[in-house]
């Protein structure tokens, strides 16, 4: 049995692709996107249990795409980002992000802190 469906949102085609993969291997259901566009209808059509979204994209950003899942899908998210700045850990926050990572990092430091978000994650959601 898999782990989880996880979404991966990155417009860097070569990171996605290593992100996909080492996700996959780690045995994740990953659905991946290379915009910001294309995140939401995977999302909606899907329903990931996860999303782990670059913030910096053409188009509709990490945050707008968090903001999406927050609030229409309830999908908890997390950030791989290049930029540490105290305005972009700020929104990070603002947004309700389960985990933030900073770039550059090998797939071997993402897949414990996927595990982790999804523990959070699941630990979270409300038993019927």
């Amino acid at each position: 049995m898999g782990k989880g469906k996880i979404l991966v949102v990155d417009d860097d085609r070569l990171v996605l692709a290593t992100l996909s993969y080492g996700l996959t291997q780690a045995g994740f259901e990953v659905i991946d996107a290379d915009n910001g566009d294309d995140a939401i209808l995977l999302a909606r059509e899907h329903r990931p249990a996860l999303a782990l979204l670059d913030i910096r994209m053409e188009g509709l950003t990490g945050f707008d795409v968090a903001a999406y899942l927050r609030e229409y899908l309830q999908t908890p998210f997390m950030f791989l980002s290049a930029f540490a700045d105290e305005a972009t850990v700020a929104k990070v926050k603002e947004l309700g992000a389960v985990a933030y990572l900073v770039k550059p990092l090998d797939i071997s430091q993402i897949v414990p802190a996927v595990e982790a978000a999804f523990a959070r994650a699941s630990a979270a959601e409300p038993t019927p």
